[in-house]
């Protein structure tokens, strides 16, 4: 059997290779028409259960749910490669939109549930949904959005219980006029589709500016692992609703295997986490950097390891994982030496899935690193000038997938700079060891020049999170006319004894003491009380550079 990733390195083309595989899903098979195929073999089975109100839904009637919905939305006029709009949190019949979406062939862009207007505006002028789906608190933001843009979309509730007066429900369609039989020989749009027709349109992240419809086909949704090692017993749960990747391929990948998948609308504690692990035996979690950070701090470990004793895979990605964090979290998952436990992955929207993962058990491991390869992915590292680098040398990392990626939706200019000769060109800067492993740095637009050197902020972010009170961190460049860039930070002190008394000179000598002089802190050390962040929790050195500049300001 060939390994589950591996990095392989062609020195003459200078080219990093995963392995090779056969897909198990062909190239005209669709999204809508698998999970169809594997929920009427268990129609019986509990493939869904919310946490807050506890409804649960079986396969079979995840399945009935999703094809009265169906038709209700071609009644209302959808067809094929019209956009649906979702700006909710993870109610129990998100899960029947999204499956209905992908037999209908009309791919949901999700938003982020509390987006101001202008926010979703700005989404929705270019992907034009032709039917809005919201949560009752961001009812009105959608009603402003509707009659701004003009779009004459219907608006529907997505909450379990609550209702807006005069507003349609979600559950409204959910039943059938009298004049249909649900038994009738009814055929989905979905079987006129293949497996490159779009299924749905994530956001981007929205670090490099406003974020971008990414169009993610059935074939790349189907055929790319997240989790290595989910089976049809597998209890999945993550926080994420459906704006971000790791809600979507949480779903999708439940639903192909008929899994059980958690849900819930309440925000994530260390300690609500924990609490559901234990109470499902949930055994793969796809979570994000910020909240391990915060389960890592969790003082009573014990405790930890007893609540994770069912997990399987605790996967985290989105965004750089701390050296630190790495190693607390290898150690408290350290007793599941048969499973994978704690694993990190580098993807992307763009990918529709993962690129690396750094695993254990059943992928190999270097702490510090995304990883090694996934099947049939292969990597260029290349410089400003465009030229192919080898081992250890950094440079922007660039993938071709053997899924057609076509693009950002309507935005054929941003689909051009990001995607060339069937390369997607990720800007972010990164290189592989000589044992494979990939090493991501920064985003190309982090780093900065002080002094002539090139600042990779993320090298000197994992220096400080060693001390103790620290929750965040981010370092950035303060403009200077000698220097080019002063390199500072922003800190976010932890609500602990170590946090409280932490002090920027104890911070400033940290760096010192462990770091060459051109990534001393020469711009200073600022205490902010939240670092600003995407929707998607990546960091947004540009806003933080405008908070440290105005304190500044404030100061003087």
């Amino acid at each position: 059997m060939y390994p589950l990733t591996a990095t392989y390195y062609d020195a003459k083309e200078k080219i990093w290779s995963g392995p090779q595989r056969k897909d198990f899903y062909n190239k005209d098979i669709t999204l809508g028409e698998v999970i169809f195929e594997v929920l009427n073999k268990c129609p019986d089975k509990i493939v869904q259960i919310h946490d807050v109100t506890q409804e649960k839904l079986t396969a079979q009637q995840l399945l009935d749910h999703s094809r009265v919905l169906s038709k209700n939305l071609l009644k209302l006029g959808l067809k094929k490669g019209d956009v649906i709009g979702l700006m909710a949190s993870n109610w129990t019949h998100v899960t029947t939109l999204m499956l209905s979406s992908f037999v209908c062939g009309t791919p949901v862009n999700a938003l982020y549930q509390s987006f101001d207007k202008d926010s979703v505006a700005m989404v929705y002028k270019v992907t034009q949904p032709k039917v809005l789906f919201c949560d009752a608190e961001n009812y009105q933001t959608a009603l402003e959005v509707n009659n701004q843009l003009q779009l004459n979309a219907p608006i529907f509730v997505m909450n379990d219980n609550d209702v807006v007066e005069g507003v349609g429900h979600i559950k409204d369609l959910l039943k059938l006029d009298n004049d249909i039989s649900d038994k009738e020989n009814f055929r989905f749009p979905c079987y006129e589709l293949n497996g490159d027709d779009t299924a749905m349109l994530l956001c981007s992240s929205g670090t490099t500016g406003a974020p971008k419809g990414v169009k993610c086909s059935h074939r790349a949704l189907l055929n790319q692992n997240v989790f290595l090692t989910l089976k049809p017993d597998s209890v999945t749960f993550t926080f994420s609703a459906m704006y971000w990747a790791s809600g979507l391929w949480t779903l999708v990948h439940s639903l192909i295997l008929g899994s059980l998948r958690i849900v819930t609308t309440r925000p994530y504690t260390p300690e609500y986490l924990l609490d559901l692990v234990q109470q499902y035996k949930i055994t793969h979690v796809l979570s994000n950097n910020q909240y391990m950070a915060e389960l890592a701090q969790y003082e009573d470990v014990p405790k930890i390891q007893k609540c994770l004793e069912s997990i399987d895979t605790l996967l985290v990605g989105g965004a750089k994982v701390t050296l630190g964090l790495q190693e607390k979290m290898h150690h408290i998952l350290a007793k599941n030496l048969k499973r994978s436990g704690f694993a990190v992955a580098y993807g992307m929207s763009e990918l529709a899935g993962m690129l690396t993962i750094n695993g254990g058990y059943v992928t190999e491991r270097l702490v510090g690193s995304e990883g090694k390869i996934l099947a049939n992915k292969k990597v260029r590292i290349i410089d400003k000038q465009g030229q192919a680098l080898g081992p250890n040398q950094h440079g922007e990392i660039c993938i071709y997938s053997p899924y057609p990626w076509y693009g950002y939706h309507n935005n054929e200019e941003a689909t051009r700079k990001a995607l060339r000769d069937g390369w997607l060109y990720t800007g972010d800067i990164g290189y592989f060891d000589e044992e494979g492993f990939l090493h991501v740095c920064t985003r190309d637009n982090d780093v900065f020049k002080s002094r002539n050197f090139q600042i990779y902020p993320q090298l000197i972010e994992e220096v400080i999170y060693r001390l103790a009170g620290i929750a965040e961190v981010c370092v950035f460049g303060i403009p200077d006319p000698i220097a080019t860039h002063l390199t500072s930070c922003a800190v976010v002190r932890s609500q602990t004894a170590e946090g409280l008394k932490l002090s920027a000179k104890e911070i400033d000598q940290h760096v010192k003491a462990h770091m060459g002089s051109m990534y001393h802190l020469a711009g200073g050390v600022y205490f902010v009380d939240a670092i600003p962040k995407t929707g998607s929790g990546k960091v947004q050195r540009a806003k933080v550079l405008e908070l440290v500049m105005k304190m500044r300001e404030e100061k003087a």
